[in-house]
């Protein structure tokens, strides 16, 4: 039998079999109204490319519908999930779901001299072999290389949704199927062993994983082989991979993290400490690298009251091996305190945070640093508006993307903001590979860049 055969018959036995264990599921919505209390948020992020930045990867949010009902009651969170349960699908990195109102856009006045941009170019088409795929979480190795974890209708005719995995060679212009690791997806209770994000560091090295479980493969998804503990974050890059967890198993609020750090394809992770103190409600991290730079982003609990629900940001300039508290640094309003609630770094080193007004009372904005965190830029306090922002990312220091209302793009690092026009409304997720070529989703298409975020084209999974 040709391997191509083999691993389409092995692609068929494992979403048969996953369609006679997936259990029953309740309305969304209403599992997501009944554990509101903890928070159910969560994030992970992607890292661009240059000579030194390899991959990137974006978790998606669940439909508008469901999103607009956790925004309505929760605002903006992130939240890290017990070993057991997880929500419908991961939230993106800025951990608040899509608004539906306001209509106004969140910005100051635009540049007379932007042109508007064109209708993005729209290709639909079925990965074959599978029906109506959706996106749980993507990673892509350089332009060409990509992978897709998230469900698809099970091969027994049965209609219910199954794992599923595609990937493609092309960047992004057609999708194939292949082998999933031998794990759970939020369905949207996720059993264990469950993974919710992807993360490939070259075409033959990639991570499956969640804070419960975590899977690699160095044969190209030929194999999985399940590892000890699990990973709120991971990120691969400049030749190791650095992952995020927990020492031991908690619900938050109250986790600590630490950073592990490991050679790419090894099964040998290291601790390395995380210096000074964390959030004492922290509720979510962040992990994020560019070139040797990476970034950590402990949230603090929104309703923890004072310092103790401030964010932690911590920075190593040596790929994870040694690491700095720098604090929270979003400035602290006169009207009270401001949180750090989202993080984006971007090919040319430098590292953007978007800071919301506790209680999201007040007008949002965003910060940049080009110094690894060590100084951050003075902030238009008037530029973003209150509306929740569901997806953010930066193609550099200047070049800023937003999704709230609709999705607005900064050309000015944030003190001026321009609806994109090849972008339909609102997506869940924006990740730049490098300075100019990016991905955004909403979950069934994704839609690429290759001029810093101008102009997008879009394939949507039939």
């Amino acid at each position: 039998m040709s391997n191509d055969a083999e691993l389409e018959a092995a692609l068929r036995a494992s979403l048969a079999e996953r369609a006679r264990h997936t259990p029953p599921t309740g309305p969304l919505a209403g599992r997501i109204m009944a554990e509101v209390e903890d928070l159910p948020r969560a994030g992970r992020r992607r890292h661009p490319r240059n000579d030194r930045w390899r991959t990137w990867s974006l978790p998606l949010v669940a439909a508008g519908s469901v999103a607009a009902i956790v925004g309505a009651l929760v605002g903006v969170s992130h939240v890290r999930h017990s070993a057991h349960e997880a929500p419908a699908v991961r939230p993106s990195i800025a951990s608040t779901p899509t608004p539906t109102m306001p209509t106004a856009p969140p910005s100051t006045v635009a540049p007379t001299t932007a042109s508007p941009s064109p209708p993005a170019t729209t290709s639909v088409a079925a990965v074959p072999g599978l029906t109506h795929f959706h996106v749980i979480d993507l990673t892509f190795v350089g332009d060409a290389d990509g992978w897709a974890l998230g469900t698809a209708d099970c091969l027994d005719g049965s209609g219910q949704p199954c794992a599923a995995m595609v990937r493609t060679a092309d960047g992004g212009r057609t999708w194939t199927s292949m082998k999933q690791p031998p794990a759970n997806v939020p369905l949207p209770v996720c059993n264990d062993p469950c993974v919710q994000s992807i993360r490939f560091a070259t075409p033959q090295i990639g991570y499956a994983f969640s804070p419960s479980a975590l899977f690699m493969t160095t044969d190209a998804g030929r194999s999985w082989q399940r590892q000890p503990g699990g990973a709120d974050a991971l990120e691969t890059l400049d030749g190791n991979a650095l992952r995020v967890d927990t020492a031991l198993p908690c619900s938050p609020p109250g986790c600590h993290y630490r950073v592990q750090t490991a050679q790419l394809g090894s099964p040998a992770w290291h601790a390395v400490a995380l210096p000074g103190s964390q959030p004492n409600m922290s509720v979510g991290v962040t992990l994020s690298r560019t070139g040797s730079r990476a970034f950590v982003e402990v949230y603090g609990h929104p309703a923890g009251g004072a310092q103790d629900a401030r964010s932690t940001l911590f920075v190593s300039t040596d790929d994870g091996a040694s690491w700095t508290n720098r604090g929270e640094p979003c400035p602290r309003d006169v009207g009270g305190e401001v949180d750090s609630t989202a993080l984006a770094s971007a090919a040319d080193g430098s590292v953007t945070l978007l800071c919301t007004p506790r209680g999201s009372q007040g007008a949002q904005y965003t910060i940049t640093s080009t110094d690894g965190g060590a100084t951050f830029g003075a902030p238009d306090r008037r530029a973003l508006g209150a509306a929740p922002v569901s997806a953010f990312g930066a193609a550099s220091a200047s070049v800023l993307i937003a999704s709230s209302d609709s999705t607005y793009r900064s050309t000015d690092g944030g003190q001026t903001w321009r609806r994109v026009g090849s972008l339909p409304g609102i997506v869940t997720w924006i990740g730049f590979e490098s300075a100019t070529v990016g991905r955004a989703t909403d979950g069934r298409t994704v839609w690429t860049t290759r001029d810093a975020g101008l102009d997008w084209s879009a394939y949507t999974f039939g």
